[in-house]
């Protein structure tokens, strides 16, 4: 009888296993806005992998930042504490410091060779996130960071701003906007709309760099996946990414619209003033990727530009 006992408390005490028609739900981390169309593309695309997975895999994204800043997800999904996120430069940066490569000025600077050089590299970066037991699931497109001011722009703002334009998309480059601490700097069109009280009162047209982004699963996420759908995961992302990059560009191009219905007054620059610009920043950039280790990376990129 005591016996019996026993093993009916070990039964109670064991938990039940997970129904083998329960789906796996993973939860995803990211900065995207409700309402945005950044956050209507990634649900669309989470209502997809559901789709063609039967209902199997669900992503459930928190949008807003709720789980803290791209570098506090990116650190929560290292250590397996969340599924996921939809990331820009600084959350893959920090889990694969050589995503830092795509973010410096002048390394691209039109949609074709963003095109040209993630489809080069696509492999190479997948294998820098499985190196660290991660999976990147697909690539985002967050556009080029152009430069905004409160006054008109000139070489005088930009040596005074410098210290604000090599900062990456985080809260200390917002801080500084805000406080009016920063005479200029460099933010995609889609994120200065959405700074409170959209200070910008000028802007250059130069695309001063490039901001990646990018669909990232912890470890632990993936590995609760069969192999199938895995598999079925990554052709679903691989299929969207043109379509989220229509799709977000399109949105980038409505937003520089906007900005200058708001009064915003864009400078065009001149050919003479682009070439300027490409030959200063390949000359500032070649210390700053030596000293950061992106040398091997850098150079793929620019072999995929030159091909």
């Amino acid at each position: 009888m005591r016996a019996c006992a026993l093993v009916l408390l070990a039964l109670l005490a064991t938990p039940a296993a997970a129904d083998p028609g329960d789906p796996v739900r993973l939860r995803v981390g990211t900065l995207a806005i409700d309402g945005s169309r950044y956050m209507i593309d990634s649900l669309a695309l989470g209502a997809e992998i559901a789709r063609r997975t039967h209902g199997a895999v669900q992503l459930d994204w928190v949008a807003n930042g709720q789980l803290g800043d791209d570098a506090a997800m990116a650190a929560l999904i290292a250590r397996g504490e969340l599924d996921g996120g939809g990331l820009t430069e600084v959350g893959l940066a920090t889990l694969v410091p050589e995503m830092a490569v795509w973010g410096l000025p002048g390394v691209l600077g039109t949609d074709a060779e963003v095109d040209r050089a993630t489809a080069a590299l696509d492999p190479a970066v997948r294998e820098l996130f499985a190196q660290r037991g991660l999976a990147f699931a697909m690539w985002a497109d967050l556009g080029f960071a152009r430069l905004f001011a409160r006054a008109p722009i000139d070489d005088a703002v930009l040596r005074r701003a410098a210290p604000w334009l090599a900062l990456p998309l985080d809260g200390k480059l917002t801080e500084a906007i805000a406080s009016g601490r920063a005479p200029a700097w460099a933010l995609p069109p889609l994120y200065m709309l959405a700074l409170p009280d959209r200070p910008a009162r000028h802007a250059v047209d130069l695309r001063y760099r490039y901001v990646v982004g990018g669909l990232v699963f912890s470890r632990a996420a993936w590995a609760r996946l069969s192999a199938g759908e895995q598999a079925t995961v990554l052709e679903v992302c691989r299929a969207w990414e043109p379509r989220i990059r229509a799709s977000w560009r399109k949105e980038t191009a409505r937003g520089l619209a906007t900005l200058a219905k708001l009064g915003v007054e864009t400078r065009v620059t001149t050919a003479a003033e682009r070439a300027a610009f490409a030959a200063a920043s390949a000359k500032l950039r070649a210390p700053r990727v030596d000293a950061l280790g992106l040398s091997t990376i850098a150079a793929k990129i620019a072999a995929a530009l030159a091909d």
